[in-house]
């Protein structure tokens, strides 16, 4: 009796102790004028790995997929605005390259930001939604003023379902 008991109650402390930060969802965005539809897939929000100073302190962010039947798109979201430094300024946006681990491998990726934006956009889209479908994890490294450098996490668990279920809302 003693061990069914513990067979039961291993899936359930499993399933208590999964981070929330493994969900990806998707989503559907439909031009009320047009009827021209976009899907979205995105994870779930994290915080930077070690907590940041006012007025920096609640600061999430997500990862994120767009389509729109042309165009594809990977990006990250944040509940505020980045300050980020060592960046280049352009007409209307900045640009800067920072440091993506993508599971155990570490490359500098090229991002741009348009002005007072709460996103922050892959140059090379279709490299990163490569990686968001066949890695594990993503760490991203960011220069942000008045916090230095800061790290944000996410879970890719889920992503390629959520994405494929973006892409075929963008297919039709």
């Amino acid at each position: 009796m003693r061990v069914l008991q513990l067979h039961l109650l291993v899936p359930l402390t499993l399933a208590l102790v999964a981070p929330a930060s493994a969900q990806w969802t998707s989503s559907v965005s439909k031009d009320e004028m047009t009827g021209k539809r976009q899907g979205f897939a995105h994870s779930a929000h994290v915080r930077a790995t070690r907590a940041m100073q006012f007025p920096y302190t609640d600061t999430e962010a997500w990862l994120g997929f767009g389509c729109d039947g042309e165009d594809e798109w990977a990006y990250i979201g944040f509940s505020n605005q980045p300050n980020l430094t060592n960046t280049d300024t352009h007409d209307g946006y900045n640009s800067f390259s920072t440091r993506v681990k993508w599971d155990d491998q570490v490359e500098t990726t090229d991002f741009i930001q348009k002005w007072g934006d709460s996103f922050i956009h892959f140059r090379e889209a279709s490299k990163a939604i490569d990686r968001l479908t066949t890695a594990g994890a993503v760490l991203l490294e960011l220069e942000w003023y008045g916090a230095g450098t800061v790290y944000f996490r996410f879970s890719l668990q889920a992503s390629s379902d959520a994405i494929a279920k973006a892409r075929a809302v963008c297919k039709k």
